[in-house]
């Protein structure tokens, strides 16, 4: 006989509960009221038990960590209680970016429970959920991304600022030196641009750019990353967006590449002794004084020819080639996959990471194995995830957080589309 819908409903409730009481005994008993509400709530809305004791440790952790477990489990109950948003809470990522807007509490304008949902899939749930609670005026999509960057505090203050009203151009120690016409056009950026590529937006449009240059802007390492003297590099936009604003993107590639290696980058060759050494930029000095698009396109492009895109780290082994290392998330974050080349650098991420990897000098020597640093383009230099790759069957061999833990469902979700477009074998 056929069970009623409203029996498989309560099934599923007592199935839900019945799963979360072994971790839970292990606890204390604070939050094993709002567990229950939060297992009704699933019970009524999913069609299937999405939950594991796995998820309900992170939620356990997080309800208890901090000053801020109080608003955090606040959140969670306002969001199970709504109904069709349980996407919020089946992704270890959006946890963490919860409890970072528990640890803002003082800065809500409205009350969560008076939130009203916008969207069925978790970014825009999200989304909805932190413009509902700190956000009076209209502001650039790319700023929803800060949230997930849980260890930049700072990241969070500009979201909460300027969506509150200060002009970006006032926000404390934003990451680039910014005008109000600049802000302005921040401000109006495409909603698929990342919060680095909504920079250059503003900076490219102050200077008279259109939306095509802008978009080629954007391919180069100008839109992936934020350089040291972030003034010089506005001075190199303004250059070319008046002085050939009708540049290919491989164009403007080569230019961009060649001035960062000429003024900035430390290369490394052999001296007199045969020694390897790292050596000064070849012309600290480079500026766009007298020059022109003719001039300085002639100059890069003789370089590229002879050198091409040069790595900036000393190589003690082969570089694998792969086809893309950088990888946008569906968060609007940004992530770079970069080889590790020398010892020097396989020591450094295992004494970052508590991890062994520092012992794998001589089987990337021999290529038996490729290693990989995943970072976010915020954050560069802090490894997330390090990667071990097999290149004679081009396959990921295993990955590793600190203290040789697993990685995130997000970070697995970003090693696996970086596989994807590698043609690796995840």
């Amino acid at each position: 006989m056929a069970l009623s819908r409203l029996k498989l409903k309560k099934i599923r409730e007592e199935k839900i509960i019945q799963d979360y009481q072994n971790t839970l005994q292990a606890h204390k008993k604070t939050h094993v009221k709002s567990f229950k509400k939060v297992a009704k709530q699933y019970a009524k809305n999913a069609w299937s038990a999405k939950y594991n004791d796995e998820k309900v440790q992170k939620l356990i952790t997080l309800m208890h960590s901090g000053t801020h477990k109080k608003e955090f489990s606040e959140i969670v109950i306002s969001i199970a209680q709504k109904g069709r948003t349980e996407a919020l809470l089946q992704e270890d990522y959006m946890l963490e970016a919860l409890a970072c807007v528990a640890k803002e509490h003082s800065f809500f304008i409205r009350n969560i429970k008076n939130w009203k949902p916008k969207g069925r899939n978790s970014q825009k749930l999200f989304t909805s959920l932190v413009k509902h609670l700190f956000v009076k005026y209209d502001i650039p999509s790319c700023l929803t991304s800060l949230w997930f960057a849980s260890e930049n505090k700072l990241a969070r203050t500009w979201f909460i600022d300027i969506g509150q009203g200060k002009n970006v151009s006032k926000v404390n120690h934003f990451p680039v030196p910014i005008t109000k016409k600049e802000a302005h056009y921040f401000t109006k950026s495409p909603s698929k641009f990342t919060f680095i590529e909504a920079i250059r937006y503003g900076q490219a449009k102050t200077a008279g750019a259109t939306n095509t240059f802008i978009n080629r802007l954007n391919k180069t390492d100008l839109g992936k990353y934020l350089y040291p003297k972030e003034e010089f590099w506005k001075e190199v936009i303004v250059f070319l967006v008046r002085n050939n604003p009708k540049a290919t993107a491989e164009e403007l590639e080569i230019v961009v590449e060649y001035i960062w290696n000429q003024k900035f980058a430390k290369l490394w060759g052999q001296n007199t002794k045969g020694q390897v050494v790292q050596k000064n930029p070849s012309e600290p000095n480079f500026n766009l004084k007298g020059k022109t698009w003719n001039s300085l396109w002639k100059r890069a492009f003789e370089w590229f020819k002879v050198v091409g895109i040069i790595r900036k780290e000393p190589q003690e082994w082969a570089h694998f080639i792969i086809e893309n290392n950088y990888i946008k998330a569906k968060t609007g974050q940004c992530f770079v996959f970069e080889q590790l080349l020398t010892k020097q650098e396989l020591f450094e991420e295992g004494k970052k990471m508590n991890h062994c990897v520092g012992s794998y000098s001589e089987e990337c020597r021999t290529s038996q194995s490729v290693i990989f640093s995943m970072q976010n383009v915020l954050s560069r230099g802090k490894s997330l995830v390090t990667i071990e790759v097999n290149p004679k069957r081009r396959q990921i061999i295993q990955t590793s957080r600190r203290f040789n833990d697993s990685p995130s469902v997000f970070e697995k979700e970003i090693i696996r589309e970086w596989a994807k477009q590698n043609d690796l074998k995840a």
